[in-house]
């Protein structure tokens, strides 16, 4: 989308999909809304309440939320990290915009 000035605006939903494709590529994790705020998210839009939470603090900054759950004997701090690492990466090189951090909330442990 372009604004009155000509600039690409980067919309929510595409930083949501880039986070939900990088949770999807790593292996013994999965994404799950927030839970204080899943209900709100699914009375608004039933279609992103299991999307990350996307704040654009300025132009071409951003600030990433995920909530995720992990299988049991997955090591959490590894995990968390290759996700932040591949999250920052992905949203940079498609959109380029300066990723600010990427904040992952492990809320839950899966257990097969």
């Amino acid at each position: 989308m372009q604004n009155k000035r000509g600039q690409v605006d980067i919309s929510t939903l595409l930083l949501q999909t880039i986070t939900s494709i990088c949770v999807s590529d790593v292996e013994g994790i999965r994404q799950i809304p927030p839970r204080l705020l899943g209900k709100v998210y699914s009375l608004f839009n039933q279609e992103q309440r299991h999307a990350a939470i996307i704040q654009i603090e300025q132009e071409n900054i951003v600030t990433v939320d995920v909530f995720i759950a992990v299988e049991f004997n997955v090591s959490i701090p590894t995990t968390c990290e290759t996700l932040q690492e591949l999250i920052k990466q992905e949203i940079e090189v498609i959109t380029g915009y300066d990723v600010k951090a990427v904040n992952i909330y492990v809320d839950a442990v899966l257990i097969k």
